[in-house]
């Protein structure tokens, strides 16, 4: 026994039937079944992704001018899910256009894509757009400013109006530049707005029946102040008698003798340095006080005053009428008094001339 297993033949055995075992442990189906099973599943799923990508054109910009196509498309991308997630982070891929042998006018292009693993499926929306080519053209125009003067609050005036910038350029296909009647902002005032207009406002490119032209404005916005301001100035208010009473001896007294009246340079320039005021008496009896509101008392002459209101001290007159007729009584007694004593003394001088004249006979 001993030399068959010192024997050379014996570990050959040994060798050989060690390498028929692991051939066959290799080769059974079920060695390495987690790791093959895992890395099988790994590369069946699949996922499926919608993206929104820029769309590119392929053509001359500088010469021409293309409109008609979206700014981004949607594609749907399908495949490995890892594939799918990697392209989804990355986007590195392009969707285009090739507008470069195309004629000036109206063309329906299919959107095509580069980039893309082959792995991947793919499918575009919108699939074909339709896209308008002209000739290119720039052009500089100046910027009106239009907007609705009645939404200042009365009296308020607006003064020169400052846009900066007050020119744009204007691009776009030669035809539609043709079409532009102004270059215009809109500003939309506050109603009764009282202060200056400061805002930024969008510049529209309109056609001579106000409608809207495609074309590219730079810069889309520009600065616009609008002054607004109301004139002002101090009068003298003279107090004027109104209306019709049986007392025509009335006295009129204010303690404001000025006030401040505001308005539309018009209206400041057509009064002088002092307003009539009228006050009604018509209904007046005695001595009273009556609150005159200057803004009805002078009407649509201007737009408001300061004080708003005064109030006026009215005299009848009755009382000092009264006053004057007394004194006028006792005057005229006093004179008959005096009248009377001089007759008494008249006849008193008689008396005694007579009673003399007796006495030397």
């Amino acid at each position: 026994m001993k030399r068959i297993i010192n024997s050379n033949y014996f570990y050959a055995f040994i060798a050989l039937c060690c390498s028929l075992w692991l051939f066959f442990y290799v080769s059974t189906p079920g060695v390495g079944s987690t790791r093959n099973s895992n890395q099988s599943n790994t590369s069946t799923v699949t996922k499926k992704a919608t993206l929104t990508v820029p769309l590119q054109l392929q053509a001359d910009v500088e010469k021409y001018y293309i409109t008609g196509y979206p700014q981004n498309v949607k594609v749907t991308i399908e495949g490995p899910a890892a594939l799918v997630t990697a392209t989804k982070n990355t986007q590195n891929f392009n969707l285009y256009l090739n507008l470069k042998d195309l004629s000036i006018g109206q063309h329906r292009v299919q959107i095509k894509e580069s980039g893309l693993n082959s792995e991947l499926t793919y499918s575009i929306k919108p699939k074909y757009v339709t896209v308008n080519i002209q000739r290119r053209e720039t052009k500089r125009f100046d910027v009106d400013v239009d907007y609705n003067k009645e939404s200042l609050a009365t009296g308020y005036e607006a003064g020169k109006t400052e846009v900066s910038p007050d020119t744009v350029t204007v691009t776009g296909a030669a035809s539609e530049i043709e079409k532009i009647n102004k270059v215009v902002v809109k500003p939309i005032l506050p109603k009764g707005i009282k202060s200056t207009f400061d805002q930024e406002v969008l510049v529209q490119a309109l056609d001579k029946n106000g409608k809207t032209v495609n074309v590219t404005l730079d810069p889309q916005t520009v600065h616009v102040k609008i002054p607004i301001t109301i004139q002002s100035k101090q009068v003298s208010i003279n107090l004027k008698q109104k209306g019709n009473s049986d007392n025509t001896n009335f006295s009129l007294e204010s303690d404001v003798k000025n006030i401040r009246i505001f308005g539309t340079q018009a209206q400041i320039d057509a009064i002088n340095d002092s307003v009539d005021i009228p006050v009604d008496v018509s209904d007046v009896t005695g001595n009273t006080k009556k609150s005159i509101d200057l803004g009805d008392a002078l009407g649509n002459k201007v737009a408001f005053t300061d004080p708003q209101a005064i109030d006026v001290t009215i005299n009848t007159g009755t009382t000092s009428s009264n006053n004057n007729s007394s004194s006028n009584n006792s005057n005229n007694n006093n004179s008959t008094n005096t009248n009377g004593n001089s007759t008494n003394d008249t006849n008193s001088s008689n008396t005694n001339s007579t009673e003399d004249n007796n006495s030397e006979q």
